[in-house]
């Protein structure tokens, strides 16, 4: 199961970098557009800002495995290392179900774009495409979480 995330997250890294470059050439072609015919293409804002928030789980859900979010130590630095890891593997569980509940909520929000038939403004494609990063980036984030969790607990080493 490890081995198959671990090739969910290679595939979501490659997906990362391929997005930061559609979006720095839609925003460089913006500006151009902006400066040499004096128009500009919203359409780039659009996208740019949708794939910024998938973007935004996709780091985020990379960050969760490695236990590179911000925490606060002052309680785990004060336990031996087997309590650690414990520690480490409840912090998971709370953090997996904190995005479980955005999961929820942003699939109701995702079933409320569906049922009124929204569409976004400047390509008037459906807004729940961009509107499922919640709940699809929420999962990924969730599920690293709980192996990154995972990974800690069953370690000889803190990370």
């Amino acid at each position: 199961m490890i081995k198959f995330y671990d090739n969910v997250e290679k595939a979501a890294k490659w997906l990362l970098v391929i997005s930061l470059a559609v979006m720095a050439i839609l925003n460089f072609s913006n500006v151009l557009s902006r400066y040499v015919f004096h128009a500009s293409l919203s359409f780039t804002e659009e996208i740019t800002t949708n794939l910024f928030v998938y973007n935004t789980f996709i780091g985020a859900a990379i960050a969760a495995r490695r236990g590179a979010h911000l925490g606060l130590t002052l309680i785990s630095d004060r336990l031996n290392q087997k309590h650690q890891n414990v520690l480490a593997m409840i912090v998971a569980i709370i953090a997996a179900g904190l995005f479980a509940v955005l999961i929820y909520m942003g699939s109701g929000m995702v079933q409320s774009q569906i049922e009124y038939g929204q569409k976004t403004a400047a390509l008037g494609i459906p807004e729940w495409w961009f509107g499922m990063a919640i709940p699809l980036g929420a999962f990924f984030v969730m599920v690293s979480f709980l192996v990154g969790g995972y990974e800690t607990f069953k370690s000889k080493e803190v990370r």
